[in-house]
């Protein structure tokens, strides 16, 4: 079965050239396998809005690693929810069952719509291996124009920019949910992006990627629909029924 869905990933992929050209400007040579966040503080965005430079306090936080998790270190992640654009849930707690691989990306980090294009070459074949893809947005909000875009505005605007990729890949993306049922489920702070997050048939945290690398999103998923699910105990049989007392004369 893993071989079929590696070949069905290479000859799926090789067909995503033209309708992919919008999501990136260099689509073959990223500068880098990863974005940093920009974190601003408050009072730099209010002095910003005045005109008085908010960029000088403004700062970049990086990381890039790889984590794998043997099972009796696993956290669970059950709790985390992928919020659609009609405000719909897709919580990990309804997926278990199925390995879940959880891509958060970004409209501006060209190492991350990489991503999307790995999710979308094994989109379709969600149902037939008994996998799930949740491509979780994870866009800071950007200063446009003078206001402020954010959250689906900023997706739907660059979704419409990139109209032919999503007509013909169907794939579906989401926002993260917030509180317990956000990020924060993963890892105390997402500093860098790509991340990828593979989530194993009981709801937990197996595998953590933080930067792109071609093919890692395929490997990723290979690892986890080939690792044997935890056997159950045996239910013991319930206890037979103690026979009826024979009444006192």
């Amino acid at each position: 079965m893993l071989y079929r869905l590696l070949l069905s990933l290479l000859l799926v992929a090789s067909g995503w050239g033209l309708s992919a050209q919008g999501l990136f400007d260099k689509p073959n040579t990223p500068d880098s396998p990863t974005c940093p966040r920009i974190l601003r503080d408050k009072n730099a965005m209010e002095i910003g809005a005045h005109g008085l430079g908010a960029g000088s306090m403004s700062m970049l936080y990086h990381q890039e690693g790889d984590w794998f998790f043997p099972r009796a270190e696993r956290k669970d992640v059950s709790p985390f929810s992928a919020i659609d654009a009609k405000g719909k849930g897709t919580s990990i707690a309804s997926l278990k069952g199925k390995v879940v691989l959880v891509g958060l990306w970004s409209t501006g980090c060209e190492p991350s719509t990489k991503m999307l294009l790995e999710f979308a070459s094994l989109y379709a074949k969600r149902a037939q291996f008994g996998f799930e893809l949740l491509a979780v947005n994870f866009d800071e909000n950007q200063q446009d124009g003078g206001g402020i875009e954010g959250g689906w505005r900023r997706i739907n605007s660059w979704m419409i920019k990139n109209r032919q990729f999503f007509e013909a890949s169907k794939m579906a993306v989401y926002t993260p949910g917030i509180g317990k049922e956000g990020p924060s489920t993963f890892m105390d702070m997402v500093w860098s992006i790509p991340v990828l997050f593979v989530i194993d048939r009981d709801g937990k945290l197996a595998e953590t990627h933080i930067g792109y690398k071609d093919g890692f999103v395929g490997k990723a998923l290979m690892r986890g629909l080939g690792e044997r699910p935890v056997p159950t105990a045996p239910t013991a049989p319930p206890a037979p029924a103690p026979a009826p007392e024979t009444p006192k004369k």
